[in-house]
């Protein structure tokens, strides 16, 4: 029967169904959360289930899934194809069990269904958030194909990191972006769950590598699981070749470069590194990760005008999208916290402040907060330096250090009493902090202290054994204090630490004169 209500009603009969598709195994500590953000959005839940023995099934029929079984046959295009064949909406709309949408982004995903589109639009690009850990960290966006129509001839293609872009241009169709986001937070970042997932996608590339040998996609997977595994000689192997077998439309080419100049980076391959980026900007012009690696380089190597020219140009704004997968802070508050950096080392503090202050704004450069005190302190605006750490106290930075900064405006403005005690204060609220010792222990031996940086110092080694600077400090300090085998112990583990340190083998050296002198005594 016909409904009588007009085109522009929001009854459900008069618009386009909207069907979510998942494949699922013991999911049950992500589903619910998952399925509680988007069922108001969507009108019916498919679920493909591939062999869960936890709680998983429990959780999809509560909210009224569709659940259908597929044996895993280590291939997730085949699954997730799977669950398409079930979906009877004019859109299907795919999610992980660990993705979660919240209610502003549900409903311009639902505004979008039950809207107009152009014929020829057959799926939108959907951002994926992946937070970073740690607080006052940035995301990594990562552009999907997550919306598509429900049409026979749109299917995922690959072992793994499936992909429905490739269907969607054989088909003649095109895709939209939209400003609608999901949040990626579930997954295990566990040191097991990581091992878990790099030995699973490893065993799952190498099987996809095996029937598609020459694929760049396959061979470009290979290598950002290898880097991510921190292998960076056999990341560079799959991604040289990656990039040798790649064309510049494909969508994954300017990530190649930028892994590729990362990897060779880590192997201490710097030039290297910054030819990758200079061939990569030839292909993949004013990519912001290739202009921030670039920068880097630059910084590195002391040409502080390439640096800077760099970071502002990985600054603007694009003009245009494509798809990418990119750290936020790339194009935010890293670049800017680096790019006053680089203005530090040019002797333009007026410059760095700036930057250092938008950095700050951010919420998302927890670092950037205590340069900038420090730098306002040198400059001696304390007036500034006091404003702007209430503003981070407020905003961003933990108590601990709002107390080490508020010592060392004290300290550069003579006020030394108030300064120990607030390192007193941090020390006793905050001890499992290495960073507060560390702080106590510079303030006292600046003052010829040493007797009192005992007891910081030997907080701090335990804290962080491996910490040469401290271990040589507690040498010095116990030597000084007459505690001679004390001073040799910790000299001979700074030393071990850092066996290239000539002052820490010279304090070793006086030491055991000493004893020896005593001992001919």
């Amino acid at each position: 029967m016909p409904c009588k209500h007009d085109s522009t009603s929001s009854c459900p009969w008069c618009r386009p169904q909207l069907s979510l598709c998942m494949i699922v195994r013991d999911a049950a500590r992500t589903l619910e959360p998952c399925l509680e953000s988007i069922r108001p959005w969507v009108d019916e839940i498919v679920i493909v289930d591939t062999g869960s023995v936890d709680q998983t099934l429990e959780i999809a029929e509560r909210y009224q899934a569709r659940v259908f079984h597929f044996p895993w046959c280590d291939d997730f295009s085949a699954a997730r194809n799977e669950s398409l064949r079930y979906a009877s909406g004019e859109w299907i709309f795919w999610m992980d069990a660990d993705d979660t949408i919240d209610a502003a982004n549900g409903h311009k995903l639902r505004g979008l269904v039950d809207q107009d589109h152009h014929e020829n639009t057959l799926g939108y690009v959907v951002q994926v958030h992946c937070p970073a850990t740690g607080e006052g960290q940035d995301f990594t966006a990562v552009d999907h194909v997550k919306l598509i129509r429900n049409r026979p001839d749109l299917r995922f293609e690959g072992r793994i990191h499936e992909q429905i872009l490739s269907a969607i241009r054989n088909a003649g169709g095109d895709t939209a972006w939209t400003d609608i986001f999901v949040t990626h937070s579930g997954s295990d970042q566990s040191a097991e769950g990581r091992r878990k997932k790099h030995e699973r996608d490893l065993r799952i590339l190498h099987l996809d590598h095996q029937e598609r040998p020459e694929h760049p996609f396959v061979l470009f997977n290979l290598g950002m699981t290898y880097a991510d595994m921190e292998q960076y000689e056999k990341a560079v192997d799959w991604l040289q070749q990656s990039i040798a077998r790649a064309q510049p439309p494909e969508s994954h080419l300017r990530k190649a470069y930028a892994l590729l100049a990362s990897s060779l980076y880590q192997l201490g391959r710097k030039a290297e590194a910054k030819d990758v980026c200079e061939r990569g900007l030839k292909v993949a012009s004013n990519d912001p990760e290739l202009l921030f690696r670039k920068a880097m380089l630059a910084h590195e190597a002391g040409s502080l005008e390439e640096a800077e020219a760099a970071y502002r140009q990985a600054l603007k704004p694009s003009v245009e999208r494509h798809f990418a997968s990119i750290d936020m802070g790339i194009i935010g508050a890293k670049a800017r916290h680096n790019l006053a950096c680089v203005y530090a080392d040019m002797n333009r503090d007026d410059l760095a402040e700036i930057q250092y202050r938008r950095a700050v704004r951010t919420k998302r450069c927890t670092a950037s907060g205590p340069v900038l005190i420090a730098s306002l302190i040198r400059q001696r605006k304390f007036t500034s330096a006091e404003l702007e750490l209430e503003w981070l106290e407020q905003n961003s930075l933990e108590v601990w250090q709002v107390l080490l900064l508020r010592s060392q405006l004290h300290e550069a403005q003579g006020s030394l009493t108030k300064a120990r005690d607030l390192l007193t204060e941090a020390t006793s609220r905050f001890s499992d902090k290495p960073d507060v010792w560390e702080a106590l222990a510079r303030f006292l031996f600046e003052r010829d202290e040493l007797d009192q940086a005992v007891e910081p110092l030997s907080e701090l080694v335990d804290l962080e054994p491996h910490n040469a600077a401290a271990w040589h400090n507690l040498g010095i300090a116990k030597l000084r204090g007459g505690d001679l085998p004390g001073a040799q112990a910790a000299l001979r583990v700074s030393l071990d630490l850092r066996p290239e340190s000539n002052s820490t083998r010279e304090a070793l050296q006086e030491a055991s004169q000493v004893v020896r002198e005593q001992v001919a005594i």
